[in-house]
């Protein structure tokens, strides 16, 4: 079965490799009543909770930084749902990221998305970021770039910052929401986060890596916490708001 699987995703990823290069075919695309195009082969996360929720929660002008931006799926939702919001999508992987560019471009969304070719973490430096075989595992963490019978079939240099001194610099604007599904890198995310999250309370969106959990899940959680958030868990990670928010809601 396992050999089934690896042959299978190889050779999904080789079509989606060669439509994103030759820019053959970007098909629409459906997220709820939100629709763009993508030069992906089908329609990911059109039932995602976690984006359902964020395009609920979507107000105009508000900022998004999608981390882990991948090809662009919530992204371009946002761009699509409300014209006025700003996105900051990013994205360390140097190949997904031109996928992504050619899908923004596609659309016509330059003017509403910001593109960042860089991993985000608690340091700001340069790291070795592991290219895998299903380009989607492509991570700092070489185990999940191996998992799924993927292997790693490269490493590069890439730049990591955190979105404290992103913020402080006025390279990325204070966000209203933070997506963050990176490959089991999401704790470190967080730590390199801890003042935007303690002094402009954005929801984040955090997608879950393990589904047995993990130190590093437990970790996120606590810091969450800490930082006056509480978690809703979903099927797919928790919808973090900040914990006044939350009970301001549940009180009208």
């Amino acid at each position: 079965m396992s050999a089934a699987r690896h042959l299978a995703y190889t050779l999904h990823y080789a079509l989606v490799r060669a439509n994103y290069e030759r820019r053959l075919v970007a098909t629409k695309k459906h997220v709820g009543r939100t629709s763009f195009r993508s030069y992906e082969l089908y329609n990911r996360h059109g039932n995602d909770v976690l984006l359902q929720a964020l395009l609920l929660d979507l107000d105009g002008g508000d900022v998004v930084v999608d981390v882990g931006a991948n090809t662009g799926t919530y992204t371009l939702a946002v761009a699509a749902s409300e014209p006025s919001a700003q996105v900051v999508a990013v994205e360390p992987h140097p190949e997904v990221v031109d996928q992504l560019r050619a899908n923004v471009e596609v659309n016509d969304f330059d003017d509403r998305v910001d593109l960042l070719d860089c991993g985000l973490g608690e340091t700001d430096e340069s790291r070795a970021f592991h290219l895998s075989s299903y380009d989607e595992l492509g991570s700092f963490s070489r185990d999940h770039a191996s998992a799924w019978e993927a292997r790693v079939v490269d490493t590069a240099s890439v730049s990591m910052r955190r979105l404290d001194s992103l913020v402080e610099s006025g390279t990325v604007p204070p966000p209203d929401h933070l997506k963050v599904d990176v490959e089991g890198f999401g704790l470190n995310v967080l730590r390199g986060a801890e003042a935007v999250l303690r002094e402009h309370r954005p929801t984040v969106y955090f997608e879950l890596h393990d589904a047995r959990g993990s130190h590093d899940e437990a970790a996120a959680k606590a810091l969450l916490r800490e930082s006056g958030y509480e978690l809703v868990p979903v099927r797919e990670g928790w919808v973090c708001e900040p914990r006044a928010r939350a009970e301001a809601s549940r009180s009208t």
